[in-house]
């Protein structure tokens, strides 16, 4: 193989990687306007209009949430804020 062909096929597998851990970490963390569901990581979005009264929080991790009423839910606080 010449130079030309090695160095061809390493960037080529670079990109290739690059690309690959972008879409497994993006898949992670949700847009703010994202639907509800398992794994969704509304980390830092501002969900302070919500209408939250018939949601199922029962698998949410609410560590840090901030309450209208200034409670700030304790890390570790799964499906009710501690």
């Amino acid at each position: 193989m010449t130079f030309k062909t090695i160095f061809g096929r390493t960037i080529f597998l670079a990109a290739a990687l690059a690309l690959s851990l972008t879409a497994a970490t993006s898949e992670a963390k949700a847009a703010c306007d994202d639907p509800a569901g398992p794994d969704v990581d509304w980390s830092g979005c501002d969900k302070s209009g919500a209408y939250l009264s018939r949601a199922d929080l029962s698998g949410a991790n609410l560590s840090g949430a901030a309450w209208t009423d200034g409670r700030i839910c304790a890390e570790g606080s799964i499906g009710a804020c501690n």
